[in-house]
């Protein structure tokens, strides 16, 4: 019987940053440097004629075997571990000689081309080189070539195997036996019972008679009371610790889940595995006595039974607990809930009983007759206890209960999610097998049984897993401090990211636990760990197209190296931003232009490293490159402009990150300088994405180019005949007073022009932070209202003169088209010169 290899897995010592991140840089080193040494290093001298020779006699051999007849497990097992081994050789073969070969090619370029006909011809030691090498490379060729047929015979031959072992197994699978409920059938039972009676009597006196196997036997029962008391006060002390405690009533979600798992490692597991480790035990002592096979099977039934019982009762008092509603992850009610946990009890029962008796007749190789008969009352039992958990008023939730129709009470309807109407799944399930049973497909139904059995608790282990994984990206996602906060940071800034994130962690654990489930599922469902993993080297080998591998192992290791790159140049990033730029108190342009140059190269090395890790050639890369220049040219004419424009942003900083700039007809403040296109935020908050390009070929009026000194010019009028000293004096005393206008240099009043209805003067003041340009304009301007009214300037409204040279003819036609009227009296007349006359003639 095969044996798991046992993995142990340990947690190491966390280390310091500095170590984390020098081991991330040289891990990128490695990267980058092996792919080019795996191109040139030699393979080790290997004798290719014998080995070749000895490849081909284990092909026959193997051939052989597989077209003679049927192959059991053992052999089967042995043809495809000697195959798969052959074919690894021969792959390394391969390699080696396309490796030697490509070293021998460039040796042969680097002679030259032989000489043309009629040419001066080349040295003699030259030309000897040229046919030494020439010989060489047409070896090394023919060496690779053989060793890829080999390659090709060996995986056709374990195809071959393969598909002829799944024949078998469906033959088996499929294969008719005594129906069980024929008469037949039930007479042959007495002498086939009696039989396998004297066999286990047999193996009981053999092992009773034996005296060394009573020494065992008592060693043996010591060793499990041991082994049972130090699992007894683990699963006490895992319960009282991190289970389900009476002192908290109201668990929060994460402590529920965490109980949970809790709960099904303590009552599921720890219960479990002594069981088994005894009986394995037990089989293990008596395994080199052949009179002990009856009890051999039945210790095995025994404690197969045992096993399904403790593990499926354990699982439904884990995930229901009955006995506190408040740790319950299910929206369950709590009495459906206890009488759900008594049926699976039931269930598990009788998944007890039928597993124990399927072993036993497994184990025993009783006869066929016997055999359909145990395996329709071993289906028949699990089916009848299964039952009793379909109806739906079990699966009641907490805030539902009956429903009255039609004058009389309703049952409820079943609710708790999709997993919950899998019942029903479970419950054709368990009636097609008990059909096939009776039908005397006696394997058929057996083994759809024991896989959906195996798929229950499979399932029963890793939900709670899934959920306390879940739990634990959300502990990361939320954490603000420490080492595991840093390393979040370093990945992901935003809120979005973090959800993107948490998205990515959560769907990668799932594939690792389905992935997990298929690994532990496969197997009972016939493919053999070495088919599993052939399978899984051929996947992870990848394909080969146009020269070119695609493998997945080489997609996941350039992802990874891809993310820790960016992930260590964050982080350069970030200690040069906090550490270094800001104590050397540069402006802060400078440094946002240092941070972001870091950025690009820290991603452009990152590429490489993608790049070297995927095992692609540059110079293949370069060539189609090239061939597509032109068309990327036309077509990305203005993404590459708006990448140089940003470089040229980046390195001469015409406009840095904070400054106020106005770019035609849009002014606002720059918030981020990216590869393509600059973000400007408007006074009014709006963002404006403005190509890298425009401004680097239009004018842009940056306010703080230099520095943040800037000055404000407020322009006023005032009525003709004002004082102009006064004036003068009145908007020099305004700058002044203000406590954000500079006194050097001095504000000043210019006298700037005689207006058609005012004086025009300009108040001219210096501000050290133009940041404050319209409040302080702004409280000038009060400022100077204020000062005017109580110095009685006034400031005059625009004024229009209007001459009308036919003003007579135009009073006539107006008297002529107006209705009669009194004459106006003589106060209220007007004097109107012919040549002039101001005033508003629009309501007239």
């Amino acid at each position: 019987m095969r044996k798991p290899p046992s993995v142990w897995f340990h947690r190491p010592r966390q280390p310091s940053r500095t170590v984390f991140i020098l081991a991330l840089l040289l891990l990128t080193a490695l990267s980058v440097i092996s792919p080019a040494g795996a191109q040139t290093a030699p393979a080790a001298p290997i004798e290719f004629k014998a080995a070749l020779a000895g490849w081909q006699a284990a092909l026959e051999k193997a051939a052989n075997r597989v077209a003679r007849g049927a192959l059991d497990e053992a052999e089967y097992q042995t043809l495809r571990m000697e195959l798969s081994g052959l074919l690894e050789q021969a792959h390394q073969a391969t390699a080696a000689a396309v490796t030697e070969m490509a070293v021998n090619q460039q040796l042969a370029e680097a002679l030259g081309a032989p000489p043309a006909e009629g040419a001066l011809a080349e040295a003699a030691a030259v030309a000897a080189e040229r046919q030494r090498l020439a010989r060489i490379i047409a070896e090394l060729d023919g060496r690779g070539r053989q060793a890829e047929l080999i390659a090709t015979r060996a995986d056709i031959l374990m195809r071959t195997a393969t598909d002829k072992r799944m024949r078998q197994f469906t033959d088996t699978l499929f294969k008719r036996g005594p129906l069980p409920l024929n008469r037949s059938t039930w007479t042959a039972l007495p002498p086939q019972a009696a039989f396998l009676r004297d066999r286990v009597s047999q193996a009981f006196s053999a092992t009773a008679d034996d005296p060394a196997w009573a020494d065992q036997g008592f060693e043996l029962a010591a060793a499990f009371l041991v082994a049972l008391g130090l699992a007894w006060p683990v699963r006490r002390w895992l319960l009282g610790r991190f289970g389900r405690r009476r002192d908290i009533t109201h668990p929060t979600r994460r402590q529920r889940v965490v109980a949970l798992a809790v709960e099904v490692v303590g009552r599921c597991l720890l219960t479990v595995l002594p069981t088994v480790a005894l009986a394995l035990a037990l089989r293990q002592i008596m395994a080199g006595d052949p009179k002990t096979l009856p009890l051999q099977a039945l210790i095995a039934a025994a404690a197969g039974g045992a096993a399904f019982f403790l593990f499926f009762s354990g699982l439904a008092a884990a995930i229901l607990a009955p006995d506190r509603p408040a740790w319950r992850l299910s929206a369950l009610d709590p009495v459906p809930a206890r009488s759900l946990v008594n049926r699976i009890t039931l269930f598990a029962v009788g998944v007890g009983v039928a597993g124990g008796a399927v072993v036993l007749q497994r184990t025993m190789l009783s006869p066929p007759e016997l055999q359909a008969v145990t395996g329709f009352g071993t289906m028949l039992l699990a089916t009848a206890t299964l039952m009793f958990l379909l109806p739906g008023k079990l699966w009641v939730p907490r805030s539902a209960g009956p429903a009255p129709e039609a004058g009389r009470d309703a049952g409820p309807e079943p609710s708790g999610g999709s997993w919950v109407q899998l019942r029903h799944i479970g419950g054709v399930i368990a009636l097609a097998t008990l059909g096939a049973s009776i039908a005397g497909f006696h394997n058929l139904s057996i083994y759809v049984g024991m896989l959906a059995l195996a798929t229950i608790a499979v399932a029963g282990l890793l939900l709670p897993l899934r959920g306390v994984a879940h739990e634990g990206v959300a502990m990361v996602m939320e954490r603000e401090r420490g080492p595991l906060a840093e390393l979040r940071r370093l990945l992901v800034r935003s809120e979005k990211g973090v959800q993107a994130a948490d998205w990515c962690a959560r769907v990668m654990i799932d594939v690792g636990l389905i992935a997990l489930a298929a690994v532990i599922l496969l197997p009972l469902s016939g493919i053999d760990w070495t088919e599993l993993q052939g399978f899984v080297d051929t996947f992870m080998r990848g394909v080969t197209v146009g020269g070119v591998r695609l493998a997945p192992a080489d997609i996941i290791a350039a992802i990874l190296l891809f993310s820790a790159a960016v992930m260590v140049t964050r982080h350069v990033q970030r200690v040069l931003d906090v550490r270094v730029l800001q104590r050397l108190q540069i402006d802060r342009g400078v440094q946002n232009s240092i941070k972001t140059g870091v950025g690009y190269f820290g991603f452009m090395v990152a590429l490489l490293v993608a790049i070297g890790a995927l095992g692609l050639d540059l110079s293949n890369l370069a060539l189609i490159a090239g061939a597509l220049s032109v068309g990327i040219g036309f077509g990305l004419q203005n993404v590459v402009s708006n990448f140089a424009a940003g470089l040229i942003l980046l390195v001469e900083r015409p406009i840095k990150v904070g400054d106020w700039v106005v770019v035609g007809d849009m002014e606002g403040v720059v918030k981020r300088i990216s590869v393509r296109a600059t973000e400007l935020q408007t006074f009014q908050r709006a963002s404006v994405i403005i190509p890298n390009s425009e401004l680097v070929s239009k004018a842009v009026v940056n306010w703080t180019f230099k520095d943040k000194f800037g000055r404000i010019d407020i322009k006023i009028g005032v009525e003709y005949g004002s004082d102009l000293k006064l004036v003068r004096e009145t908007l020099l005393a305004c700058a002044t007073a203000h406590p954000r206008v500079a006194t050097m240099p001095a504000p000043m009043v210019v006298f700037k022009d005689f207006g058609a209805s005012s004086l025009d003067f300009e108040l001219r003041c210096f501000i050290p932070d133009v940041d404050f340009f319209l409040p302080t304009a702004s409280d000038l301007r009060f400022a100077i209202a204020e000062s005017f009214d109580r110095a009685g300037i006034a400031i005059p409204f625009n004024q229009q003169v209007m001459h009308i040279p036919q003003l007579d003819g135009l009073r006539d036609f107006l008297d002529r088209r107006s209705p009669p009227r009194q004459p106006p009296a003589a106060s209220q007349l007007e004097t109107i010169t012919p040549n002039s006359w101001t005033g508003n003639v629009g309501s007239r």
